[in-house]
C-alpha cells in the first residue's frame, strides 16, 4: 500500500474542490463513487507480539463483510507511507475467528502469537467519502484506475468520549508505482487547501487515545555503561541490552519471513551466556540456570540458522551452475528447505513452550531487581569498580585464546581452528562489553579480532558445508537419491573440504592473526588497563 495522508479540519471544502477540479488541470478526471460505512477493529497479545514484529492487526467491516490485514508498521516519509498489506477474508471479527484463519493472515498470525489469545484493544468508526482517479486518456470501457482519494470521517470511543479524526488519503493503485502525475495532483491539492501531513496513522492515533503504550514493557533496568561504575552495575546493563535485543527479534524470529531475524535474535543468546560466564561471581545464583535455559534455546535457533546458511550457500553456487548441476542443485536446496521447515517446527515449539515463558519472565525479573538485590554466587564483589575487576576478566579470556592460536598452523585440524574460533569469539564478547569503560583502545583490539573471526567462520561455514553434503547423500529420510545428484553433493562436499583446507593454510599467515599472536597491541592495552588514570571518559555514555 502506498498512500499519502493528510489531515483536515474540515472535509468540506475537499469535497467542493474535488467536485470541481477540472479535467486538464493534472493528468487525472476525478470520478465520485459511492460512499461506505467502515468499522475497524485492531488487535494485539496482552504482550504486544504483532506490534514487536513490525505489524497492526485490523478487522474491517464494510456492509457486513469482514476482512482481516496485518499491515507493517513503516514510518511515514513525509506525508508518504509505503506499508505492507496482507489480507483475508473472515466471517466475523472476533478473537476466535482470528485464530482459526487459514489464509495468508492466519498463517502469520499464529506463529507470532504462538499460545497467546488476542485482545481487542480499540474500534475506529469511519465514513468514506471516495473518488476514483482515471487517466484523462482513458476510455470508458477500460476504466483504468491510477489511485483512489478518500476523506475519511472517523470517530474513536475513548470511554464515555469520541475523538473525531478528517483525515485526506490518496492510494495509488495497488500493484502500481505512483507516477509524477499523482504526485503532482497531491502537491496541488494539499497546496490549495492547505492540508498538512499526517504525523500518526490511525492506529498510532488510537494507541495513543487509549492509553496504550506497547514500549512501556520493554525497559528491564538501567542500560548505561560508564567507567565509574561497580563491576555488577555493568553485568546487569550488559545483560539488559542483550535480553532487549533477543526479545526485539522474537516476533520476527517467529514470522520467519526474514532470517536475518533469527540470526539477530540468536547472538544475543550468545552474548548473555557469555556474560553470565564473564560476570558469574557478581550475579545471583540462578544466573547459571539462566545460562543452561538460553543453551537450549540457542541451539533450537541455531537448527534452523544452520540449514539457513546452507540454503544461501547451495542458492549462491547454483546461480553460476549449468543446467543439470543446476537441476541437481534444486533437489539437494529442496531437501535442506524440508529439513528447516522441521527444525523450523521445533523451535517454535520451543518458542511456544511453558519453559520458555519461564526462562523469560524469570530473567526480566532478575534484571529489573538489579545487582544486590539477591545473593551472588561467592563473596559479594559486585560493588568492585569496574576498572578494578575488568583487566582479569579480560586477561583472562586473551590467555585462553593466545594459548589456542600458538599452537595453531597450516597442518592443524579443523576442530582446532574451531577451537580458536570459539575462543576468539568469547574474548570479543568481553571486549565489547567493556568498550565504554575503555573505549578507542578497545577497538584497535576488537577490529582485527573480528576480522580473523569472518575468516575462521568462513572455514567453518565451509566444513559444516562438506560434511553436510557427505551426510545429505546418505540419509534423505527414505528417499532415494538419483545418480547425478548424489555426483553433485559429491562434487561440492570435495569443493567445500578444499576451501577450507584453503583458509588453513592462509589464515595462520593472515595479518589479524599475525597481529593478535604476537601480542603487542594486547599488551599495549594491557597497560592502558592497569593505569589507574587510562579510563576512557566519554562526553557522554552510549546506550
Amino acid at each position: 500500500e502506498i498512500e499519502w495522508q493528510l489531515d483536515a479540519a474540515d472535509l468540506g471544502p475537499v469535497e467542493d474542490w474535488l467536485g470541481r477540479h477540472p479535467s486538464g488541470s493534472s493528468e487525472f478526471v476525478v470520478d465520485p463513487e459511492p460512499t461506505v460505512e467502515i468499522t475497524d477493529a485492531y488487535y494485539d497479545t496482552e504482550d504486544w507480539r504483532l506490534y514487536r514484529a513490525g505489524y497492526a492487526l485490523r478487522v474491517r467491516e464494510t456492509d457486513g463483510a469482514f476482512e482481516a490485514t496485518l499491515k507493517s508498521l513503516a514510518p511515514a516519509h513525509g506525508n508518504l507511507r509505503n506499508r505492507r498489506e496482507i489480507s483475508e477474508p473472515l466471517e466475523d471479527d472476533k478473537a476466535a475467528t482470528l485464530g482459526d484463519a487459514r489464509g495468508p493472515v492466519g498463517k502469520r498470525l499464529r506463529p507470532i502469537a504462538g499460545g497467546h489469545g488476542l485482545r481487542q484493544l480499540f474500534r475506529i468508526r469511519t465514513r468514506r467519502r471516495r473518488f476514483a482517479l482515471l487517466p484523462e486518456d482513458s476510455s470508458d470501457e477500460d476504466h483504468e484506475r491510477a489511485g483512489e482519494v478518500s476523506l475519511d470521517a472517523s470517530e474513536i470511543p475513548v470511554g464515555g468520549e469520541l475523538l473525531r479524526l478528517r483525515r485526506v488519503e490518496v492510494e495509488a493503485e495497488i500493484g502500481k508505482a505512483p507516477g509524477p502525475g499523482l504526485y503532482g495532483f497531491v502537491d496541488e491539492m494539499q497546496a490549495a487547501l492547505d492540508l498538512t501531513p499526517a504525523t500518526l496513522s490511525k492506529y498510532e492515533t488510537g494507541l495513543y487515545a487509549c492509553g496504550f503504550d506497547p514500549e512501556g514493557d520493554t525497559s528491564f533496568g538501567p542500560a548505561l555503561i560508564d567507567p565509574f561504575m561497580s563491576v555488577g552495575e555493568v553485568a546487569f546493563a550488559v545483560l539488559r541490552r542483550q535480553f532487549a535485543e533477543m526479545r526485539s527479534h522474537e516476533a520476527g524470529t517467529r514470522l520467519g519471513e526474514d532470517p536475518e531475524e533469527l540470526h539477530d535474535m540468536r547472538v544475543p543468546t550468545r552474548r548473555m551466556r557469555a556474560a553470565i560466564k564473564v560476570f558469574g561471581d557478581v550475579l545471583p545464583e540462578r544466573a547459571r540456570w539462566f545460562g543452561e535455559e538460553l543453551r537450549w534455546v540457542a541451539k533450537a535457533l541455531g537448527e534452523v540458522r544452520d540449514l539457513d546458511v546452507q540454503i544461501e550457500r547451495f542458492e549462491a553456487v547454483k546461480r553460476g551452475a549449468d543446467g543439470e548441476s543446476s537441476r541437481s542443485l534444486d533437489k539437494i536446496i529442496r531437501i535442506t528447505e524440508k529439513r528447516r521447515a522441521e527444525a523450523r517446527g521445533n523451535m517454535l515449539a520451543v518458542l511456544d513452550s511453558e519453559r520458555y515463558e519461564r526462562l523469560e519472565s524469570s530473567f526480566a525479573l532478575m534484571l529489573r531487581r538489579g545487582p544486590g538485590s539477591e545473593s551472588p554466587q561467592t563473596n559479594d564483589p559486585a560493588g568492585e569498580p569496574v576498572t578494578a575487576a575488568a583487566p582479569a576478566l579480560i586477561s583472562r579470556r586473551y590467555r585462553k585464546w593466545r594459548k589456542a592460536a600458538r599452537r595453531l598452523d597450516a597442518f592443524s585440524s579443523p576442530e582446532a581452528f574451531h577451537d580458536v574460533r570459539k575462543k576468539g569469539k568469547r574474548l570479543r564478547y568481553v571486549l565489547e562489553f567493556f568498550s565504554e569503560v575503555y573505549g578507542e583502545p578497545v577497538q584497535k583490539l576488537v577490529e582485527p579480532l573480528k576480522a580473523l573471526q569472518d575468516d575462521l567462520g568462513d572455514h567453518q561455514d565451509a566444513v559444516v558445508a562438506a560434511g553436510y553434503l557427505r551426510e545429505l547423500g546418505t540419509t534423505t529420510g527414505g528417499m532415494r537419491v538419483p545418480r547425478g545428484v548424489a555426483f553433485t553433493m559429491g562434487v561440492y562436499s570435495e569443493r567445500c573440504a578444499r576451501g577450507a583446507r584453503d583458509l588453513r593454510r592462509t589464515v595462520p599467515g593472515s595479518k589479524p592473526f599475525r597481529t593478535l599472536k604476537r601480542g603487542k597491541k594486547w599488551r599495549k592495552f594491557e597497560k592502558f588497563m592497569k593505569n589507574e588514570n587510562g579510563v576512557y571518559v566519554p562526553g557522554q555514555s552510549v546506550r
